[in-house]
């Protein structure tokens, strides 16, 4: 695996695979993002992204994809965090963005804003797999 792409396979490109995360998936609020996430068994690891602005915060396309463009950049460069600590865990995990500002972002904040969401995400990974082994000892 390259580290600095974002393949066609990292991408969240079918409906049904956007529906199953939206009515499947947990999610939690990181400014100035929704995150939801799907954790699912799988024989390798593969996380898959996707994005998703709503047309009532921002009514232009071009600023849609603008925001869409710096999104996908900064999980690009910095999705080595979510590699790094899930590197040995055969899983498909699934994350979803939805941005809900109705401001256009400086390209600062969305880096950031990705970052801490990652590690927010690996947090939430540890906290349940915790969970499941105290379960799973008893």
């Amino acid at each position: 695996m390259k580290i600095f792409t974002f393949s066609k396979k990292e991408h969240i490109c079918k409906r049904n695979e956007f529906k199953q995360l939206v009515l499947q998936g947990k999610s939690f609020y990181h400014f100035p993002f929704r995150c939801v996430y799907l954790i699912k068994p799988s024989n390798e690891l593969q996380i898959k992204l996707g994005i998703s602005i709503a047309k009532k915060n921002i009514k232009h396309a071009f600023q849609r994809n603008y925001i869409k463009r710096i999104i996908r950049e900064s999980y690009r460069l910095n999705k080595f965090i979510i590699y790094e600590s899930f590197e040995n865990q055969p899983m498909e995990l699934a994350l979803l963005l939805i941005y809900t500002e109705k401001k256009q972002p400086t390209y600062n904040l969305i880096e950031t804003s990705v970052k801490s969401l990652l590690n927010k995400v690996i947090k939430i990974d540890s906290r349940n797999q915790l969970k499941n082994t105290t379960i799973n000892d008893n």
